[in-house]
């Protein structure tokens, strides 16, 4: 239904790999996701700056070819968000304004560990995180998306958090089914 706006044939999602983009089958696609790993430099024996590189090799690639990357911050609540993150966005915006293709941000709490205590520090503060995403990367609201695991049963209140603080989207599935503990449930998000 490209009358209303609809993406037509979804998107695909890869790895942040040289090797993953090139298949032929993903360079078909309008919308390409990228899982981009924050918490764990050290599996990939790279240094924090060579894996920003790697990352924004692979997102200039897609935007050399005309495919809008939907970045997702894989491990937001376990990553350095302004030793890492906040640069990475910021590096990010410059793409977009080079190349004029958005660049989505899907902040991803992983592992469930966000909360949305007053007080709470980042990485762990849902607030603090679309805070620095919106305000120090000046990544804009309409890009930022939150997806949220419930491993701790805060998905419901982790989301309705990032919209109201400035997310405009919130991953969900149908009855919080789906990856490892569930995701935020849809029909909760309804309701909110």
């Amino acid at each position: 239904m490209p009358e209303r706006g609809y993406v037509p044939g979804g998107y695909e999602l890869i790895r942040a790999s040289k090797q993953d983009f090139q298949r032929k089958d993903i360079n078909q696609r309008p919308v390409s996701g990228k899982l981009l790993g924050l918490s764990y430099f050290y599996k990939m024996k790279m240094t924090r700056r060579e894996v920003m590189n790697l990352y924004l090799s692979v997102i200039r690639e897609c935007l050399e070819t005309g495919i809008s990357p939907r970045c997702h911050l894989e491990d937001i609540t376990r990553s350095d968000i302004y030793g890492f993150v906040i640069p990475f966005c910021v590096e990010l915006m410059k793409l977009m304004d080079e190349y004029k293709i958005p660049i989505k941000i899907r902040a991803c709490d992983t592992m469930g560990y966000g909360v949305n205590f007053p007080g709470a520090v980042i990485p762990r503060s849902v607030p603090g995180i679309i805070y620095g995403l919106t305000t120090h990367a000046g990544v804009p609201s309409e890009l930022i998306e939150w997806h949220g695991h419930n491993d701790f049963y805060k998905a419901v209140n982790n989301s309705t958090t990032a919209w109201l603080y400035g997310a405009s989207g919130v991953n969900c599935s149908l009855f919080g089914i789906g990856e490892r503990t569930g995701n935020t449930p849809l029909e909760a998000m309804v309701f909110e």
